[in-house]
């Protein structure tokens, strides 16, 4: 182990949110310009933006991309194109306050198309690495979320 990974190297991810009437929050990172969260009109927002859980789903796919392509290059796993798909399933009854019934995730699902011509060995290899350094995908565990994943060729 080198020097500078036998010590944490901890870094701090922060988002400031300021809440807009129903259910609207502007949301800001770093530098960035602003962006949003709101709910379907049927959870009393106006549907001007993804709500939270999405921007999960979105994260959970940025995060896959980005170890793709970092472990890929440690690996010297040659791709071209990926496409990611996740689908996080909840029971909204949990969001109103159902006794007994999880306001989170019942189950994610991502799928993950690449287009390579590196052998299954190499794309299975290549999932399973990712899987366990993405900090998205952490979490999902940690939840105990049930975590199903298919990593397909593109074609």
């Amino acid at each position: 182990m080198t020097a500078t990974m036998d010590k944490p190297q901890l870094v701090t991810v922060r988002c400031r949110g300021t809440w807009e009437p129903k259910v609207r929050t502007a949301l800001r990172v770093r530098r960035f310009e602003p962006f949003y969260s709101d709910e379907p009109v049927a959870l009393g927002g106006d549907d001007t933006a993804p709500n939270p859980m999405e921007y999960m789903m979105a994260a959970l796919n940025g995060c896959v991309s980005v170890m793709i392509a970092v472990i890929a290059a440690e690996m010297e796993f040659k791709y071209e194109a990926v496409e990611l798909l996740a689908d996080g399933v909840l029971d909204v009854r949990g969001l109103m306050g159902v006794p007994g019934v999880q306001p989170h995730f019942t189950e994610v699902r991502l799928t993950v198309k690449i287009k390579t011509d590196e052998p299954r060995e190499r794309l299975d290899e290549l999932k399973e690495k990712v899987e366990a350094r993405c900090p998205a995908a952490g979490l999902i565990n940690a939840a105990r979320v049930p975590f199903h994943s298919t990593w397909e060729y593109l074609v």
